[in-house]
């Protein structure tokens, strides 16, 4: 083996250890990472109203139909924004998602 086959050679084994340590690295970056964020997807639905708005977000029912659920006899006016606060924050932390057709938009669950 020549020289220059043994420096190309000894090159790729550091390159190809490196690789192996870097997705160890990522692993546990995913691991660590994963971790907080379903503590804090936890903390999110310890909230009661915002726990009844997730199980309602069935991909079925409007921001409206929820809010009717939610707050009973309440006046939409009022009570929607509250609603879709919640809804905000659940669409932010990944726990719903929602799609719009005819002028409505309905909640489904992205993950349980």
């Amino acid at each position: 083996m020549s020289k220059t086959e043994k420096t190309t050679k000894d090159l790729y084994e550091k390159l190809e250890e490196i690789r192996k340590l870097l997705s160890t690295q990522v692993s546990l970056f995913r691991l660590v990472n994963e971790k907080q964020i379903e503590s804090a997807r936890k903390e999110i639905l310890e909230l009661g109203v915002r726990k009844k708005i997730f199980d309602l977000c069935d991909n079925k029912k409007t921001v409206t139909q929820i809010t009717q659920e939610v707050y009973p006899g309440e006046l939409l006016e009022k009570s929607q924004p509250k609603v879709s606060y919640h809804l905000a924050i659940l669409e932010d932390f990944g726990l719903v998602a929602h799609r719009d057709e005819k002028g409505q938009r309905y909640y489904y669950k992205s993950r349980e």
